[in-house]
């Protein structure tokens, strides 16, 4: 009787946890919105740069970029002063979203399919399929809830981390390159524009 009672008690306990967690399907909801939201911009009448801003707003909305650029840089972040940590993930936020922009605008007329998602872990695999008139590429996100929200913590376009592809770069730079200059390299290709005429 009293195991009965013990684990009934366990139950009221738990079960909150299990009725709030959402469920793996809203991480490929979460995935379908942000690709079908990317598509009507790139097909709208707006300026260049009117749709590349609300392209960025809409890859925000799904990637969480600081996570990302915490795996990409590992331990020698933690090591970091705390304005150079800070001034880190915001370009790499900026550096990280470009490249998922100009992934995404690489394919022309795309159509999507999702396959079903898996867990790893704490972590969702969402599979999409982008299929253009002469060729189909397979992209996963790997997703994770954070306060009732489905966001990207790593994406895998043909196999390749976007994550540990910058964490081979960073480890090759700073052989031989200083956590300043990594920023100072990090600068210029997020602010691209901003660099000195000639330079």
């Amino acid at each position: 009787m009293r195991l009965r009672r013990l684990t009934l008690a366990l139950c009221l306990v738990l079960a909150p946890s299990f009725v709030a967690a959402a469920p793996p399907e809203d991480a490929v909801a979460a995935v379908k919105r942000t690709l079908d939201a990317a598509l009507a911009i790139a097909q709208a009448t707006g300026t260049r740069d009117e749709n590349l801003a609300s392209l960025r707003a809409v890859a925000r909305d799904v990637l969480d970029t600081r996570a990302m650029g915490r795996r990409a840089m590992g331990d020698v972040l933690a090591a970091q002063p705390p304005a150079q940590q800070a001034e880190y993930l915001d370009l790499f936020d900026e550096v990280m979203v470009r490249a998922y922009l100009q992934k995404l605008l690489l394919f022309r007329a795309p159509r999507f399919s999702y396959g079903d998602p898996r867990r790893v872990g704490d972590t969702v695999v969402v599979t999409t399929r982008i299929a253009t008139a002469k060729d189909e590429y397979r992209v996963e996100y790997e997703m994770r809830e954070r306060d009732g929200r489905w966001l990207a913590t790593d994406v895998i376009v043909e196999g390749i981390s976007l994550s540990d592809n910058y964490k081979s770069q960073f480890r090759g730079l700073l052989r031989d390159r200083s956590f300043a200059e990594l920023l100072d390299l990090m600068r210029a290709k997020a602010h691209p524009a901003s660099k000195a005429p000639g330079s």
